[in-house]
């Protein structure tokens, strides 16, 4: 078990570069159960300058924020000491930063701008809000004076706030506030400055998902469901013929990085279901959102009878074929550094230009190259199962047009004529607006005592957000909330994010909609880059990340970093990301060579590059779509070397097909009417090469950069280099703190999704280990009765194995373990591979295999030594009578007795025979079916035992009923399987062999097994040497399944392959490499490994894992004993029978 921690010294001196006292982050190995006592001295010398390796003599005192740890009884692995835990020596630490969010009433939550995402509780009194570190929120936005407004909670609990003189105002819901307070009411929109704030009611225990702590420094949440691909959560509702929601499919969704110049806003008439508490089992999906941004109140619900409704701000927008569609010219803009209309940023831009359109993108069909990438313009139609138990009704929009979807957010409701009181739940759910696409006003800018006129706030309950705030993504993970890993591959947001918010002009003309949000998905743009100052450019590409790892889980995404910038300091790099590897997304999941997807130098950069092409060159040879896992390859600043940029050039290109998708950050200027859009895109080019091959370019602009202009790149037919197409649309950039970036993470940190979607996607090739144990790739590293018996449980509900399974486990390929059926593809198998390269040992393994799988009343092993072997003894001589403590073996045959040999070459020929009687014309899976049919029928009831039945005549017999139906009974017939060593030694014994005389019987035997074996559910396993003469025999002839293995290294060195290497060839003449499983090993010596404590160094993190050499235990049992033992109790326990020996 390995768990990372950072352990706080608050006793110590204050580290001068960041105020604060000293932390170190540490790496703890030690095995499950171990009491916090047998690392406490080596955390405290960690965090007081030693390696961990061991402590002081005093026994240190730690703290879990403020709560005091007993030592003895605390146990690593289970909180609070999970991975991403903070632990303070001697005092205690910084208290849980939201230890009450539960029962604090109200919360003001930081929902947009440059420093988003804060949840601020608000427990009473005057809190003021501004740019100053004496405020009580402070907010890093520059256009936030130094103390802003003041929020005031009352006795009563009413809320209010006031300006305080600030220099560009302060407006809630469009209205401008005073210093004389107003009544702040929940939901509500508060804007200062660039940032924008929403009061909220909080959700209690209900908001949080059931998660279980896995012992080993993990929780386990819900993950998504076997049947639902699309979400992690079951959707809630019935489809219907029209509209959206539950009541019928979606129509696509428009992302905004394009002109943003037309909506269809709708909104649901339906009122809100229960809600209902979180508990262990399915929870219900959490919908999109419903309805624009408003300010809400207490008992508002919706009109009886309204119904959805389509506006085009600009008209319909008309399809063309292909699934293209024409967009309308975008207005004039309004120019100012921070602000500025939705369409372009500059007054002599060339408006009135239609928007190049392509393709649109469907989300399991990313995008090709820049030439010619598709936009993504519009998405498929969703099928509802996203919805919530809102149902509202068919839009009343004419044909070829879109129902009741908005576009990236926008919805809009028709004007409500009644009003329904709701309770405090109802109004719960409507924490966070449904919002949609706006556009900046510039001259609200120039005039902060100007107001906006905004939409009247509808009176309707909304849903929340497709595209969540920081806060909201925040208070997901803290919980975990419900919205957690929400997005599985089916998605129809998949890999969508949030980059910023702009105001849009209402459908109806009423006024602005606020704050509605600015997306762009991966899956449509195949490749998005960032570009603008460090500092902004920063929080902005973490608030991006952010909402990719809350709504993905790290089954179906995983983030690789490659910050190998030479022209930045290697420690400002780390630094900068050292927050992102507490993300379980970037551990390595598919035999990845490293601790975690980081590369911090040329190196590690050269690595996971050569992965990612790795798993390019998969994707192609299988030749299937683009499906999760998803990868997003954040590469900042210049990758690297050449070859390492041209990999990244091809990722960029040739990776959305393989579900890669490339997030590009550039570090350059804003941009600004001194440093137009194309000379900023030109200047991020320069910086970064993969920037000119991202198919959408988001670039930050303004005087302090918080500004955001989102454009596409496309190619302009002439030759030249692709670049930005259009206006674009502005918006005000979303962008996080570090600090918070790091809350965030750590609150992931432990969590894994608990359900069986990890192994529902293909693993990526990685190369094959030295060595592999065979327990591991069985997934029985602990065999224990009760797992053994969940196996044979499953396999007896196998249809696709009537009457066993018989699936053999040969060792580790380069996507996990290798299995060869020898129902499915064979029925037989062989081994080839000359001496020392390992071929009794993978016999061994394909019994314990076998074994493993099947009960041992469905499954009987024969084994045959063809060489012989000693009576008595152990040693690499022993050939396979290692394997006849396996409850599933019946008989082992030593080729050195010819009585013996003779006996078990007629028992077996006789088997054969009765088989074939039993089966008739049948085969073996025919039998069985019908067999199982006929337990399935209800017998006709008959006379009990010693009855009279009716006589057919005159005369009265009597018939026991027990007599009739043990004749009807049918014999079991279970598989087996004839696992054969040295099959040459039979076939060309050497001369003075004592079992010479008799090999030629057993092996017209095995021979007729070849022959016959498939239709009587007898299989044959063979292993032999290369020998012309075998060749010609029928088992070798009969194998459908080939193992080749390769010759011994002469002179073996540490990193190089253990004996059992090999290929397995299919049936269809595929071949998979794979490292045989030893089985024989010794167990290691993993449970007296003394508990580690070494300091955590993330520039590293991407360098291969140092393997410790794992000593085996000299005389305790081997891997196949501890099985055999297990197998042994797991089949008494279910009472299975043995199947009788041959012998």
């Amino acid at each position: 078990m390995q768990i990372r921690l950072t352990v706080v010294d608050p006793l110590g001196p204050s580290s001068p570069a960041r105020e604060r006292a000293v932390s170190c982050d540490v790496l703890v190995t030690a095995p499950a159960g171990t009491a916090l006592a047998a690392v406490a001295s080596a955390l405290a010398s960690a965090v007081s300058g030693g390696d961990g390796s061991s402590g002081s003599t005093g026994a240190p005192v730690l703290y879990a924020g403020d709560q005091r740890l007993d030592a003895q009884r605390c146990t690593l692995g289970e909180p609070p000491l999970i991975d991403g835990a903070v632990l303070a020596v001697g005092a205690p630490g910084e208290p849980e930063p939201h230890p009450e969010l539960d029962v604090t009433p109200t919360r003001l939550h930081v929902v947009a701008g440059p420093d988003a995402g804060g949840v601020h509780l608000l427990h009473g009194g005057e809190i003021r809000i501004g740019r100053s570190a004496d405020a009580d929120v402070p907010l890093d936005d520059p256009d936030v004076s130094r103390l802003h407004c003041a929020v005031t909670v009352g006795a009563d609990g009413r809320v209010s706030v006031a300006d305080l003189g600030s220099t560009n105002g302060t407006t809630l819901d469009g209205r401008s506030v005073g210093p004389r307070a107003v009544r702040l009411t929940p939901g509500a929109l508060l804007r200062i400055g660039e940032s924008a704030l929403r009061l909220t009611l909080a959700e209690g225990p209900s908001a949080r998902t059931a998660a279980t702590p896995d012992g080993e420094g993990h929780v386990r949440v819900p993950g998504p469901g076997a049947a639902d691909t699309g979400s992690a959560r079951p959707a809630v509702g019935t489809p219907g013929p029209e509209g959206t929601g539950p009541e019928g499919p979606r129509a696509p969704t428009h992302h905004a990085y394009g002109s943003a110049d037309w909506a269809t806003p709708a909104h649901a008439d339906a009122a809100p279901a229960p809600r209902t508490t979180a508990a262990p089992g399915p929870v219900p999906h959490v919908p999109e959102q419903s309805g624009p941004p408003r300010a809400e109140r207490r008992g508002d619900g919706p009109a009886p009878g309204q119904r959805t409704v389509r506006i085009a701000t600009q008209g319909d927008v008309p399809r063309v074929p292909q699934g293209r569609r024409v967009s309308r010219p975008a207005p004039a803009d309004e120019t100012h550094a921070g602000r500025g209309r939705a369409h372009g940023l500059y007054a002599d831009a060339a408006h009135g230009q239609t928007r190049d359109e392509a393709p649109t993108a469907r989300p399991g069909t990313p995008p090709a190259g820049p030439t010619g990438r598709t936009t993504g313009d519009a998405r498929d139609a969703r099928d509802g199962r996203y919805a919530d138990a809102v149902a509202p009704q068919a839009s009343d929009a004419p044909d070829g047009t879109r129902k009741g979807t908005p576009v990236r957010g926008t919805d809009a409701p028709e004007p409500p004529r009644a009003r329904k009181r709701g309770g405090i739940g109802a109004w719960a759910r409507r924490l966070t607006g449904g919002r949609s696409e706006r556009e900046a006003d510039a001259a609200g800018y120039d005039d902060p005592a100007r107001e906006r006129t905004y939409a009247p706030a509808p009176a309707a309950p909304a849903r929340p957000e497709t595209w969540p705030d920081p806060a909201t993504l925040l208070l997901t993970a803290l919980g975990p909330g419900p919205r957690l890993w929400e997005r599985g591959p089916g998605h129809p947001e998949a890999l969508a994010v949030r980059l910023g918010t702009a105001d849009r002009p209402a459908p109806d003309g009423s006024g602005l909609l606020p704050v509605v949000p600015v997306t762009v998905g991966l899956r449509e743009v195949g490749a998005l880059g960032l570009a603008g100052p460090r500092e902004r450019l920063a929080g902005l590409a973490r608030a991006a990340l952010a909402q990719l790892a809350a709504l993905h889980s790290p089954d179906t995404l995983e983030i690789v970093l490659i910050a190998a910038d030479p022209a930045r300091p290697s420690d400002e790099r780390t630094a900068e990301w050292s927050w992102l590897g507490w993300l379980p997304h970037l551990r390595p999941g598919h035999g990845q060579d490293c601790r975690l997807l980081l590369a911090h130098d040329r190196e590690q950069a050269a690595a996971r590059a050569d992965e990612l092409l790795r798993r390019l060159a998969d994707h192609d040879h299988a030749g299937a779509p683009a499906d999760a896992p998803f990868t997003v390859v954040v590469v900042d600043g210049d990758p690297g070397g050449a070859d390492v940029r041209e990999a990244v050039a091809r990722l960029a290109h040739e990776g959305p097909r393989a579900g890669v998708h490339l997030l590009c950050l550039a570090e350059t200027p804003a941009a600004s009417p001194a440093s137009p859009v194309t000379e900023t895109y030109e200047a991020a080019c320069a910086v970064a090469p993969p920037f000119r091959d991202c198919g959408a370019v988001a670039l930050l602009s303004g005087d302090v950069a918080t500004a955001l202009r989102l454009l596409r790149v496309a190619r302009t037919g002439d030759g030249s280099p692709p670049g930005p197409v259009g206006h674009g649309t502005l918006a005000t950039v979303d962008a996080v703190s570090a600090a918070w970036a790091e809350r965030f993470a750590r609150a992931l940190a432990p969590l894994r999704p608990d359900g069986p979607a990890a192994g529902a996607h293909p693993r990526v090739s990685a190369p094959l280990p030295p060595s592999a144990r065979l327990l591991d790739e069985l997934g029985l590293a602990r065999a224990t009765p009760a797992s053994l018996m969940a196996r044979w449980a499953d396999a007896a509900d196998d249809t696709r194995a009537l009457g066993g399974r018989a699936t053999a486990v040969l060792g580790a390929g380069p996507r996990g373990p290798v299995t060869a059926d020898l129902v499915a593809d064979g029925p037989h198998l062989l081994v080839e591979g000359p001496s020392g390269s390992g071929r009794t040992e993978l016999l061994r393994a394909v019994v314990a295999s076998l074994a493993a799988a099947e009960r041992p009343d469905r499954l009987g092993v024969v084994l045959v030594d063809g060489r012989g072997v000693p009576a008595t003894g152990s040693g690499p001589g022993e050939g396979l009578r290692v394997c006849t403590d396996v409850p599933h073996v019946s008989t082992h045959l030593s080729a050195d007795d010819p009585v013996r040999m003779r006996e078990f070459a007629q028992s077996l020929s006789a088997e054969l025979k009765r088989r074939t009687e039993l089966l008739g014309r049948s085969d073996f899976a025919e039998w069985h079916t019908g067999r199982e049919l006929a337990d399935r029928m209800v017998a006709q009831r008959s006379a009990a035992d010693g009855d009279l039945d009716t006589p057919p005549s005159a005369t009265v017999r009597l018939r026991p009923g027990a007599d009739r139906r043990r004749t009807q009974a049918a014999p079991p017939l279970p598989r087996l399987v004839v696992v054969v060593d040295d099959l040459d030694q039979l076939v060309s014994p050497a001369l003075g062999a004592p079992g010479r005389p008799a090999a030629g019987s057993v092996m017209r035997a095995l021979e007729a097994v070849a022959r016959d074996g498939e239709r009587l559910g007898v299989h044959l396993v063979a292993a032999t040497a290369p020998c012309p003469r075998t060749a010609q025999t029928e088992p070798v002839k009969q194998a459908s399944l080939r193992v080749t293995l390769d010759a011994p290294v002469a002179g073996r060195g540490p990193d190089d392959p253990a004996p059992g290497r090999g290929r397995l060839a299919h049936p269809d003449g595929g071949e998979t490499a794979f490292q045989g499983g030893r089985v024989t090993g010794r167990i290691p010596r993993t449970a007296t490994l003394r508990p580690t404590v070494v300091p955590l160094e993330w520039h590293r993190m991407g360098d291969p894992p140092a393997r410790r050499q794992v000593r085996e235990l000299g005389n305790g049992p081997t891997d196949l004993a501890l099985l055999a033992s297990a197998l042994d109790r797991a089949a008494r326990q279910v009472a299975a029978t043995r199947v009788p020996s041959l012998l």
